[in-house]
């Protein structure tokens, strides 16, 4: 529960790429369903974009501050798996220079 929070705190902008259809893309529909107005709750000024394409592989992308971006690929992971891969994206976050500090 606590990455929710962190997400704003770590990271600019969180991309979500996923296939409407495709069983390549499940596990992130099933986190995006069960985790979604959570994470808006705890974040509502927080762009979170979900960008679905038939045929696309399931992707995670953060954009962090001076422009630097992070992606990873959660084709075919479980739903634990994707949240297991934001929060080490919150992590990575975390570690890097901010602009306003």
């Amino acid at each position: 529960m606590a990455w929710r929070n962190a997400l704003s705190k770590s990271m600019q902008e969180l991309r979500i790429h996923l296939c409407q259809t495709s069983e390549g893309s499940k596990g992130i529909r099933d986190f995006v369903v069960a985790n979604y107005a959570e994470m808006k709750k705890a974040n509502p000024h927080f762009p979170i974009l979900i960008r679905e394409c038939t045929g696309t592989e399931a992707t995670l992308t953060a954009r962090y501050d001076f422009g630097a971006e992070k992606s990873v690929n959660v084709q075919g992971a479980t739903l634990g798996a994707v949240q297991q891969q934001l929060e080490a994206l919150i992590l990575a976050g975390q570690s890097m220079p901010k602009s306003g500090e």
